[in-house]
């Protein structure tokens, strides 16, 4: 992965930072038609910032907040729009980024650039053949803090009235802090700052690639091959070989311990428990309760 780093924040008169996420193999493309117009040459993205391609951005805004107080706007775009020179002062400080495959921007992206510095995100519609993996991702991000924070625009007319409205300040979380282990640590580290201290266990919707795995104990008869068979090692088998564990974390929801279960005693519940046990591997949910998630199995455990 590499990006495409560039000095200024400053929407007037100033070009947009650019950012490359095309494979290694797809990348002489872009260095070819961005070197037309002169602009910043390549630099590999490392360690954190491998995972988290906008984290430049997010430590520029984070910076700009402490320092001015005002609110941060990320604005992202295949597409550059024109927009007129703006009738009155923008709501904040916007921070233009022409990215060369948006559809690479998903959730830990959005999550971590929302807790990490900027108050808004104006996100321009991909085409049609990825729209709905792009709304998939946006509502994600939304169901784990983003709330109404994301704003999709497909004409510049759309986005010049987004801008025209007010933008709601909110406290910001050093994003390094929150760039930690993978892309999914850092959503996770991300929701939790998002969301209110109280919120522990948040549904999603299906096929959302966190969640916990449920089990019918009558009907398991512990032969282990879900456990053989999960590729995030997000299942175990106790000491004993009695009781079926759960990493939560792990957990992505591919289905392959549910489609593999000889006995159908799996179901997947799809949500993020935001709890320190969800980092555990603790046992799964009692028998004759498939609705019932690890997470309120851990709480049953404790009381």
């Amino acid at each position: 992965m590499r990006a495409y780093i560039s000095e200024g924040q400053a929407w007037a008169g100033s070009p947009p930072q650019k950012l490359c996420l095309c494979a290694s193999s797809d990348v002489d493309g872009c260095c070819k038609r961005d070197a037309v117009h002169g602009r910043p040459a390549l630099r590999s993205l490392i360690k954190r910032s491998c995972d988290l391609p906008l984290i430049s951005q997010c430590d520029a805004a984070y910076l700009r907040k402490q320092e001015t107080g005002r609110a941060q706007i990320l604005l992202l775009f295949e597409v550059e729009p024109m927009l007129p020179e703006m009738s009155g002062p923008l709501q904040g400080d916007v921070c233009p980024v022409a990215v060369c495959c948006l559809e690479k921007i998903t959730h830990p992206d959005l999550l971590h650039a929302l807790a990490g510095g900027f108050d808004m995100i104006f996100l321009q519609t991909i085409g049609r053949h990825g729209l709905r993996d792009q709304l998939r991702e946006v509502e994600l991000a939304c169901r784990l803090g983003a709330a109404d924070r994301i704003k999709l625009f497909n004409t510049s007319r759309e986005l010049l009235q987004g801008l025209s409205q007010g933008v709601e300040w909110h406290a910001p979380v050093d994003p390094r802090v929150l760039a930690v282990g993978s892309r999914r640590d850092s959503a996770r580290a991300s929701a939790a700052a998002l969301l209110p201290l109280e919120r522990k266990l948040v549904p999603l919707p299906d096929q959302s690639p966190y969640g916990a795995v449920v089990l019918d104990r009558d009907l398991c008869n512990s032969c282990s091959s879900c456990v053989w068979v999960c590729p995030s090692d997000a299942l175990s088998l106790s000491e004993n070989g009695c009781e079926l564990n759960l990493v939560e974390t792990n957990c992505v929801q591919c289905g392959l311990c549910v489609s593999i279960c000889p006995q159908r005693a799996l179901g997947l519940a799809p949500q993020m428990d935001l709890s320190a046990g969800a980092v555990l591997p603790l046992r799964l949910a009692p028998a004759s309760s498939r609705s019932v998630s690890a997470a309120e199995t851990r709480r049953q455990d404790v009381s």
